[in-house]
């Protein structure tokens, strides 16, 4: 199109900082007043009480950067960003934390984020459900890694239908965003 190669990433940068200083303002956690009506979506859902979000991680490809390139390698390989999204019923993002190297592991970009600490200090009226990758937590629900009753194949069962579908958005996202060049994501 004419346009340097540097001007585009001039551009890109500019374009990229414009929208992470409005990311407060658009990507929120629900409020006191919204809790009762996040819980009863997630309930009708799956069937799993008191859920207020769902929280993955999700690679994002990029090229290789040219700086600590071994730091964006992630497990399979692929250079990415790993991206972590906490969203709702309505599949809308309610968190998300965008700075991580895709060799950082779900858990450590959990307990460095700020949702983490806010929420450790100040607990949320609800939990959160994650994958085993997470830690257990008052406020944060894994599933059984093996069910030994019927009651945990019954949690189980509710905890995979609840975060199914919203989990499904980082998917959504990551394969909206890729890099043009790489393959599809994770």
């Amino acid at each position: 199109m004419g346009v340097h190669r540097t001007t585009v990433g001039e551009v890109v940068t500019a374009v990229s900082d414009a929208l992470a200083r409005l990311l407060d303002h658009f990507v929120t956690f629900p409020t006191d007043g919204q809790i009762a009506k996040v819980k009863q979506k997630f309930f009708l859902l799956g069937d799993m009480p008191n859920t207020i979000g769902v929280i993955d991680c999700t690679h994002v490809h990029i090229q290789a950067p040219r700086q600590r390139e071994w730091e964006y390698v992630n497990r399979k390989g692929r250079h990415s960003i790993n991206v972590q999204l906490v969203g709702d019923a309505d599949l809308a993002i309610t968190n998300c934390v965008v700075r991580w190297p895709g060799s950082v592991h779900d858990a450590r970009i959990f307990r460095e984020s700020r949702l983490f600490t806010e929420f450790q200090t100040n607990r949320p009226d609800g939990v959160i459900l994650a994958d085993s990758a997470y830690p257990l937590l008052p406020w944060v629900m894994t599933h059984f890694p093996t069910a030994n009753t019927p009651s945990q194949m019954r949690y189980n069962n509710a905890h995979g239908r609840t975060r199914s579908m919203p989990n499904n958005t980082g998917l959504y996202c990551a394969t909206q965003y890729r890099c043009p060049s790489q393959s599809p994501p994770l």
